[in-house]
């Protein structure tokens, strides 16, 4: 009977059941938090597709826990974020943030995958992820995984800056009411409510719902009037089911319907040149997924996973109507001392294209298809001690064609208490459709700039100026070397990391010398043919054109240091440096950050001041040129009441210290038009029954 238990106990968690097993030895939940507290030794399966200690994990792994995410007061998936140290995490407005790893973070984030339950919300059409419209109810999330660095062997293309996995828990986890009704001087009300039950004795589900609404900002951006208020609401379930000891289910639906207000920066037809306006976007995103885990014998697992992912969305530069079909197949063997991972990969993206005054397409492409499969052996090189990782992902994808992405790992383990580990990557980005197809107008060339005929009417005008997608485009590869290191005593932890990423084939922006006959122009004037001149000017359009001739060299360094000297009070003390550098072909632009340097200081802290009262602190002191911004340092405050048993009162302080301020200038994006971030207070309470 005890072996047959701890069988089922290691399958469980290979597959990343702890929960049902914690449900299953009848703990309470309190005790079982104060331990997770201290436990340094967290299992992650992002890193490795299976479940490992993220001590012995030969990646920059960071795992953030439910605890901190519950305590911290935090409303998005987006702002948790900010809890994990070395993510680049800027504010663009009240809803839109800028987000990624190792790397410049833009409005899009183009070479971070993020996942919910291993579901991709990746967009493949502009490369990026709709923060704002990602609605996951915080209170079901189980952790975060966070890989910073190449995920590309186990995840594909687009993972070559990092990997963000967000896990919610498993219903049978959550079999009871919650009830949470949030407040504050930006959010008028967020209300979320969640029912949980079982299923006879082979299964539970939960059910969920929220709504928001939030203000504008009070003070305006530089030029224009704040417009970043929303309306959100969500509902979903999610069905976990155990016909056997052998086999698990996991089916989930959720729908998330937004309407938020946006500024952006967009040419007018009559000018030429960009005009700021108020714009209202609207997305309905409908995501079903379905998992089945089977345990074939007691070394070796399968997985296959299905998805579907709908979203439909309006604003004035684009309509979307982008639909995906994923399909998932893994396979964990031990065999041995050897564990092998290997897996097959198909993703059908549709992506039906309707013409705007802003952007256009050449091709009419509406359609992206991936296939692949990946294979990863761990040898035990020296048992308990020394591992070696050899791995590939093999990936086909309809605009260039097949890409692979090998990477090789070392870990040594030389006491229990101590590992270095190091890997060499290869990763594979593959462009968008923006990248690939679209042609978008951006903001018009006066004449002025380029020369000047001593003619106001020419020299003031503004020639039609437009970016054009380009099909020859080469996927961006990149090489990767990681060095880090770990130490855990009984109290404190380290965590240390170096990393250096050489990218070739990046994409930058070239003018097309060719597309204005500057030279008859010129003629036209020195004849005396000015209106002529003027009529040439208004048909003629100044492009520029994607390429992917640039190189890029990003290196740095993180490090991270975890203090707890009891079980009421845990902190955390990181820093990380990355240096951000362009190599590009004469008259060319970059396309995405510019030659920079980031640093970023970050404290955390979780005291448990009296039995019923808790507090929580992360300041964070950004310094970066990469944003058109200045240096600022931010604190967040949030005090946690337990009034009752089943009821927690909280309140928030946030973005004290910096005041109102900009998090992100990035005025080479085409439409982004960032607004100040302001001190905000927010009041929470939260009953469970």
């Amino acid at each position: 009977m005890l072996k047959s238990s701890c069988i089922a106990r290691c399958f469980c968690l290979s597959l990343g059941f702890a929960s049902a097993v914690s449900f299953a030895s009848g703990s309470s939940l309190s005790s079982l938090e104060l331990e997770s507290l201290m436990d340094t030794d967290v299992q992650a399966t992002s890193a490795m597709k299976r479940a490992q200690s993220s001590f012995t994990t030969a990646a920059s792994l960071y795992v953030l826990s439910k605890e901190d995410i519950r305590a911290s007061g935090a409303v998005t998936v987006a702002e948790t974020l900010k809890l994990v140290p070395g993510l680049e995490v800027r504010q663009i407005d009240n809803n839109q943030w800028a987000i990624s790893a190792r790397s410049v973070a833009g409005r899009y984030t183009s070479k971070l995958l993020v996942m919910v339950d291993g579901q991709t919300v990746y967009n493949p059409a502009f490369a990026g992820v709709y923060w704002e419209t990602l609605d996951v109810p915080l209170y079901d999330i189980e952790r975060i995984e966070v890989i910073r660095g190449q995920g590309g062997l186990l995840w594909g293309s687009n993972a070559t800056n990092g990997v963000i996995n967000i896990i919610t828990k498993n219903s049978i986890d959550t079999r009871d009411t919650l009830l949470q009704v949030s407040s504050g001087d930006q959010i008028n009300y967020d209300v979320g409510l969640r029912f949980g039950s079982e299923l006879g004795s082979k299964g539970s589900y939960r059910v969920f719902g929220s709504v928001r609404d939030s203000d504008a900002a009070k003070k305006a951006s530089r030029e224009i009037a704040t417009n970043d208020d929303a309306k959100q609401a969500s509902v979903g379930f999610r069905l976990d089911l155990a016909p056997s000891d052998d086999l698990s289910i996991l089916g989930q639906l959720n729908y998330t319907h937004t309407d938020m207000g946006q500024n952006l920066k967009a040419l007018s037809l009559e000018t030429n040149q960009n005009t700021l306006y108020h714009d209202n976007f609207k997305r309905d995103d409908v995501r079903f997924m379905a998992r089945l885990e089977h345990r074939l014998s007691h070394s070796s697992n399968q997985m296959l996973q299905a998805s579907w992912a709908v979203l439909d969305g309006e604003q004035l530069y684009l309509n979307e109507r982008f639909q995906s079909i994923d399909i998932d197949y893994q396979m964990n063997t031990l065999l041995g001392n050897t564990q092998f991972d290997w897996g097959l990969n198909y993703r059908n993206n549709y992506l039906p294209y309707e013409d705007s005054f802003l952007i256009s397409s050449d091709a009419d492409i509406h359609r992206l298809q991936q296939y692949g499969a990946f294979i990863q052996a761990q040898f035990s090189l020296v048992p308990n001690s020394v591992s070696l990782i050899l791995g590939n992902k093999s990936e086909h994808n309809s605009f260039t064609g097949w890409e692979h992405q090998p990477v090789a790992r070392l870990l040594w383990q030389p006491t229990p208490k101590q590992v270095l580990w190091g890997a060499i990557s290869h990763g594979a980005r593959i462009p968008s459709l923006t990248e690939f197809d679209f042609d978008s107008a951006l903001n018009g060339t006066v004449v002025r700039d380029v020369l000047v005929t001593g003619f106001d009417a020419i020299d003031n005008y503004a020639i039609r100026t437009v970016l054009n997608g380009n099909q020859n485009v080469e996927p961006e590869r990149s090489t990767s070397y990681e060095l880090g290191y770990r130490f855990s005593q009984a109290h404190w932890s380290l965590d240390l990391a170096l990393f250096h990423t050489q990218a070739d084939n990046v994409i930058a922006v070239s003018p097309n010398v060719n597309s204005v006959p500057i030279n008859d122009i010129l003629a036209l004037l020195g004849s005396g043919q000015i209106e002529q001149a003027q009529q040439a000017l208004i048909s003629s359009v100044v492009e520029y054109d994607v390429v992917s001739n640039a190189q890029l060299n990003t290196k740095g360094g993180e490090a991270l240091v975890t203090w707890r000297p009891n079980m009421r009070f845990v902190s955390e003390l990181g820093y990380s440096q990355m240096s951000y550098r362009y190599r590009l072909e004469d008259n060319s632009l970059p396309a995405i950050g510019t030659d920079s340097d980031n640093q970023q200081f970050f404290a955390k802290l979780g005291w448990q001041v009296f039995e019923q009262h808790s507090l929580f602190g992360l300041y964070r002191s950004i310094h970066s040129n990469a944003y058109n911004t200045s240096n600022y340092d931010a604190l967040d405050l949030t005090w946690n009441w337990q009034l009752i048993p089943s009821t927690v009162v909280s309140l928030s302080a946030k973005n004290l210290l910096a005041g109102s301020h900009l998090e992100y200038y990035n005025t080479s994006e085409t439409f982004t038009l960032p607004n100040h971030i302001e001190p905000s207070v927010l009041f929470r309470v939260s009953a469970e029954f």
